[in-house]
């Protein structure tokens, strides 16, 4: 496979995210730009209590204008591995902590600069309070394995943003 040749790049937008402006040569010599939005690298956990319930968040998302439901999620701050981004997330978005912690995956998307690191965290128990920042607004709650697989299928659920997360965990539990 030919390599594009990168002509140069500029900063568009620099808010919540940047818009980032590429230009790029083609093999065949034709040029084209591509709007790529900057976003950090992130989280995304699967954790499941004791009792083999999954650790679900519903919260409001601006793009769609509702609420939707995820795992825990959050970016990785400067210095931390994935692992511990992921301890950190789960135990200020839910108060729970993990008992152990596997890495499953990492995703690239085509048209921003993150990586999405998905995780599984096992044995998890409730240890504390939730510590939000102060644009979170977080409602946690607890979906029994034999409910989860069904939800994931049903195209009238929640609309829920890991599913390729979800997946991977349950592959990973021996449950699929």
């Amino acid at each position: 496979m030919n390599s594009w040749k990168k002509l140069g790049e500029e900063t568009v937008y620099n808010g919540w995210r940047k818009i980032i402006k590429k230009h790029f040569e083609f093999p065949n010599g034709r040029q084209e730009y591509f709007d790529i939005i900057g976003n950090n690298d992130f989280v995304s956990v699967a954790a499941l209590t004791k009792a083999q319930e999954f650790i679900l968040v519903r919260q409001y998302r601006p793009g769609p204008e509702e609420c939707l439901v995820s795992f825990p999620e959050g970016y990785i701050d400067h210095g931390e591995t994935p692992e511990q981004a992921a301890a950190r997330e789960l135990l200020e978005e839910t108060g729970y902590l993990a008992g152990d912690l596997v890495s499953l995956k990492c995703r690239r998307s085509a048209y921003t600069t993150e990586t999405c690191y998905w995780l599984l965290a096992t044995d998890c128990e409730k240890v504390a309070q939730q510590q939000l920042d102060p644009n979170e607004f977080i409602e946690v709650f607890k979906m029994p394995l034999e409910t989860f697989r069904p939800f994931l299928r049903d195209p009238k659920a929640e609309p829920f943003t890991n599913i390729d997360g979800a997946y991977l965990a349950l592959d990973h539990l021996g449950l699929l």
